[in-house]
Order: C-alpha cells, then sequence, then structure tokens
C-alpha cells in the first residue's frame, strides 16, 4: 500500500513537472511571435512555477498525512518508536542480572 502511495505521489509530481515544461514552451513560443512580451512571460511562467511548487507541497504534505493515517489503521509502529522501545529494552538488560546458560 505505502509503496501505490509513493507511485501517486510521483506520478502527480511528475505531471506538474510536465505541464510547468508546457507552460515554458508555450511562452517561448508566444514570445517568438512577438504575441507577449518576455517580461510578461517571464512574470507569468514565474508565478505558475510559484503555485506549482505550492501545489508540490500540499501534494506530499497530504500523502504524508495518508501514509502516517494508514500506518496507525493497520497497527505499524513508527521506527521512532521502535527505537524507544529497543533503547527501553537495552536500558532493562543492563540494569536486570542474567542467569547463567543452563548448558
Amino acid at each position: 500500500m505505502l509503496e501505490s502511495l509513493h507511485k501517486l505521489l510521483l506520478a502527480g509530481l511528475g505531471a506538474i513537472d510536465l505541464t510547468e515544461e508546457k507552460v515554458r514552451a508555450v511562452f517561448d513560443d508566444l514570445v517568438a511571435r512577438g504575441e507577449v512580451s518576455e517580461k510578461e512571460a517571464r512574470e507569468f511562467v514565474s508565478h505558475w512555477a510559484q503555485r506549482a511548487g505550492e501545489q508540490r507541497t500540499k501534494i506530499q504534505q497530504q500523502v504524508d498525512e495518508a501514509v502516517h493515517c494508514a500506518m496507525d489503521r493497520f497497527g505499524v509502529s513508527r521506527r521512532t518508536e521502535v527505537e524507544k522501545l529497543e533503547s527501553r529494552i537495552a536500558d532493562l538488560e543492563r540494569r536486570v542480572p542474567r542467569e547463567p546458560d543452563a548448558s
């Protein structure tokens, strides 16, 4: 399931990047034909790229949230939780004397 979410995220981000390339190409063409000034094209593409970046961030946050919810729903422990437990176990093992092997 996590792999599927990861692939979905990459597909979404790839689509945003592809669209950004297309926007730049269209405005380069408009500038070449004299229909838009270079300054106007630069401003529009810059604004669009900023918005695309904001959307990328939102998508990443939504996927992260969905993954965390799925992990919680399935009872999967996070790495930090496991590391804390390992640390506590190691501490307890140091405090409790071990019994000699019965061999």
